[in-house]
């Protein structure tokens, strides 16, 4: 959070009749959602963790402003995003959050034109993402969710807001023929509570808690391919190399090859889970190994005439749990599920699940899957009036548990479309021991709306 003092002080230096030339812009959000859990695999002192039946009231106001702070040289561009939601019911053990009222810096980036086609930005930044909607392995600078545990806004606009942007600097340079940028996010803390949802971490934590240097090269000089290439250094170090390639300009056939130096994501100690079993206790169950590992991603996308738009991606990791893999961290659950009937023991074993629930939402959370093996098909239709449908289907090709969700939004015309409602619905199937219904499974409802000011 250093650098954030660095920039109040840049603008302040600035004149204020340059702060005058802003274009800000405010947004309202408002949601009911409802939350149906079947009962999970998992027990905290005899009882399940999560709330059978629950009403959540989310409510979120967004900030946006460009600032000229000197022509065609230096920008201020800040989103900021107030969030607050209230459940109906209490809501239990692995759904608690520190606080139901939370701000959130999504951008806040000071720009400088060195030239036509190069560029400097310093601040709060988010990085760029990939060609796939369940999982670009080319994106290499991912950071943890940023909302509610228990609840989120479900509009397609939010999606970006809640993955936490990070504190850094970017220099690019760009042209017809081709881009090249190097992201430089410093280190600023570590995590500390990795049983606790990053949910309840700082900000901070969420996004630079690891050393990261990107160099990102894109090339626009081979017709209807466009690859392009990501290099990662710091911690963690990874290659990535990415194509998308227009067949025509209503089809484009997608790739997405990464390769690892290390674990991108922490697992299961197979060797702690049966010191536990064997009623020893380390202090940490979960780790990331310097075994490499490939990522890959393929994907087919048809956009009709009417901007209508359909897909399917496959995508793969070899760093995935393998069914084995799985069933012992499975196997670890229900061990520490039984009552020992010594206090001291059942509060072990209680505070082991907060661990291992912790971690592995917390995967989750950084928009990474547990599995090996997926497919993702996605639809959206726009309908004359400028509604639209949008509908996704992501399977887990080895257990078979799935997420399942529709949303229909729908400007209204009474308010010069100011106003847009939307509503929807998503599940989430699977088996107690599946990678889906690990938590319960879920079936659930929302109604909400987007005011623009």
């Amino acid at each position: 959070m250093k650098l954030f003092p660095l920039l109040v002080l840049a603008v302040w230096l600035f004149p204020a009749k340059l702060l005058a030339s802003c274009s800000p812009d405010m947004m309202l959000l408002g949601q009911v959602s409802y939350t149906n859990k079947a009962l999970s695999i998992w027990r905290i002192d005899g009882k399940n963790p999560y709330t059978a039946n629950n009403v959540y009231n989310d409510l979120v106001l967004k900030y946006d402003s460009v600032c000229h702070l000197i022509e065609e040289k230096v920008d201020l561009d800040m989103s900021l995003y107030g969030l607050a939601y209230y459940p109906h019911e209490d809501v239990d053990s692995f759904e608690k959050d520190d606080n139901h009222l939370r701000l959130l810096i999504d951008k806040l980036k000071l720009s400088y034109a060195v030239s036509d086609n190069v560029r400097g930005d310093l601040g709060k930044l988010r990085s760029k993402s990939g060609l796939f909607y369940l999982q670009s392995p080319a994106s290499l600078m991912n950071n943890y969710y940023s909302g509610f545990k228990p609840s989120r806004i479900y509009d397609y606009s939010m999606k970006q807001a809640y993955s936490e942007s990070f504190w850094g600097a970017v220099i690019s340079k760009d042209t017809e023929k081709q881009s090249l940028s190097l992201s430089v996010s410093p280190k600023l803390t570590q995590i500390d509570k990795r049983y606790e949802s990053s949910s309840n971490w700082s900000a901070t934590e969420r996004s630079n808690a690891n050393e990261r240097y990107m160099i990102s090269y894109t090339d626009y000089r081979f017709g209807e391919h466009t690859p392009s290439m990501n290099l990662m250094l710091g911690d963690s170090k990874s290659v990535a190399f990415s194509n998308s390639y227009n067949y025509s300009p209503q089809f484009a056939i997608n790739a997405e090859l990464a390769y690892h130096f290390n674990q991108q994501w922490r697992h299961l100690e197979t060797g702690k889970a049966e010191m536990v079993q064997h009623y020893a206790f380390p202090a940490d169950l979960y780790t990331t190994s310097n075994d490499d590992g490939v990522e890959l991603a393929l994907g087919l996308q048809y956009t009709t005439d009417r901007f209508s738009q359909f897909g399917v991606e496959y995508y793969f990791q070899s760093e995935g749990y393998s069914a084995a893999e799985w069933r012992k961290q499975t196997d670890l659950i229900r061990f520490l599920n039984q009552e020992a009937k010594v206090a001291l023991l059942d509060q072990a074993f209680d505070a082991y699940k907060y661990l291992m629930a912790a971690e592995i939402s917390n995967t989750s959370n950084k928009g990474y899957f547990l599995g090996k093996h997926y497919l993702n098909t996605y639809a959206s239709f726009l309908m004359n009036d400028q509604s639209s449908i949008q509908s996704f289907i992501v399977l887990n090709m080895r257990d078979k548990s799935s997420l399942l969700g529709i949303t229909y939004n729908k400007p209204l015309e009474k308010l010069d479309k100011k106003l847009e409602m939307y509503t929807g619905v998503y599940t989430a199937f699977g088996n107690q021991d599946s990678e889906f219904g690990l938590f319960g499974e879920t079936i659930g409802s929302y109604l909400g709306f987007k005011y623009h000011f």
